[in-house]
């Protein structure tokens, strides 16, 4: 496979004066047709787009014919050095309905730019998008389908952000009733529970800020469950769904290594909760659309980091039953 396309700048009608990065890679030996695909990789918080690269270079060096495919980074992250103009406008900023909407526009001037279609062509339904959304993407992407029903053929979903404060997913040690045995073990006394679980909040709860200036404080009412609303794909019915957790031993020793989080808290506490909200994720499909949770083995939360050839095997495998 040759090197890929340098990142370009593109702008949206809505936010003209604030360019976009994106890598467009054309189509491989792919036939022409009015039915235009195009596959698009949504980043989390803490990987840009160029973090996609090694597992799409997997992917070309594996199949012999691939859609054209969609890469960029969002306002404030990576190559995309332009803040979303809306954090200007509104009191905490940009929210994950705002990154919806750009990327409904991405999509459409990716559509016209580059595969031939008019505006019109994307309302007849004459392009379905395969979408691969890691952490935070997953959420996005979620929300995306949500409100442009009739246009993800397929969602891939690696180790979903849970739109839930972190500190819910740990048990207030001063509510009423609480029972210290749920988190006192060998490596952790309740003390330490106290500690980690401000640490954690500090670090991941929804109201804290990151760099990219994505308000997330509300994500807990954009989606409030796991297994709802169920999504609309192409021709009325739900699209392929392909649900990828991370391995839980590894992601305890690299929450150990990384935070010093106590195995015993990611073992009884966060693993359990995020396996449940991943089981809850097949369910936003038909029932004969999602094959259940598949763990990604030896890989932490950044799946695509950890193992590229992960998301090479599970795209290609979705290309092939979305018969593209």
């Amino acid at each position: 496979m040759s090197d890929p396309p340098s990142p370009e700048l593109l702008t949206i009608p809505s936010k003209p004066s604030a360019p976009i990065s994106h890598t467009f890679l054309p189509a491989i030996n792919q036939p022409s047709s009015p039915q235009k695909q195009l596959i698009v990789f949504i980043n989390g918080l803490g990987l840009p787009a160029s973090s996609w690269l090694p597992g799409i270079h997997i992917l070309h060096s594996t199949i012999k014919s691939c859609p054209p495919i969609l890469t960029y980074d969002r306002y404030g992250q990576g190559l995309t050095t332009a803040r979303d103009p809306l954090d200007t406008q509104k009191l905490l900023g940009h929210d994950f309905i705002d990154v919806a909407r750009d990327l409904q526009e991405i999509v459409t001037t990716i559509a016209t730019a580059r595969l031939g279609l008019q505006r019109s062509d994307l309302e007849e339904g004459k392009l379905h998008l395969l979408l691969i959304g890691a952490s935070i993407g997953a959420p996005i992407v979620r929300l995306y389908v949500q409100h442009h029903p009739g246009i993800a053929a397929g969602i891939i979903l690696l180790d979903s952000n849970i739109a839930v404060d972190y500190s819910a997913v740990w048990p207030d040690p001063d509510a009423l009733g609480f029972d210290p045995n749920l988190v006192v073990s060998d490596d952790c006394t309740l003390e330490q529970y106290r500690v980690e679980r401000t640490k954690v909040a500090m670090m991941f709860d929804l109201k804290v800020k990151n760099p990219e200036g994505l308000d997330r404080s509300n994500s807990a009412l954009l989606m409030p469950h796991a297994d709802a609303p169920k999504l609309m794909g192409v021709n009325g019915k739900g699209p392929l769904l392909t649900v990828v957790g991370h391995d839980p031993e590894t992601f305890t020793e690299m929450s150990f290594m990384m935070m010093g989080t106590p195995r015993s808290l990611s073992r009884k506490l966060t693993n359990p909760y995020w396996a449940r909200y991943n089981e809850g994720l097949t369910k936003i499909t038909d029932e004969d659309k999602c094959d259940g949770v598949l763990i990604a083995k030896s890989c932490g939360h950044f799946i695509q980091k950890d193992d590229p050839s992960v998301v090479a095997k599970e795209v290609g495998s979705m290309i092939e039953k979305l018969e593209w």
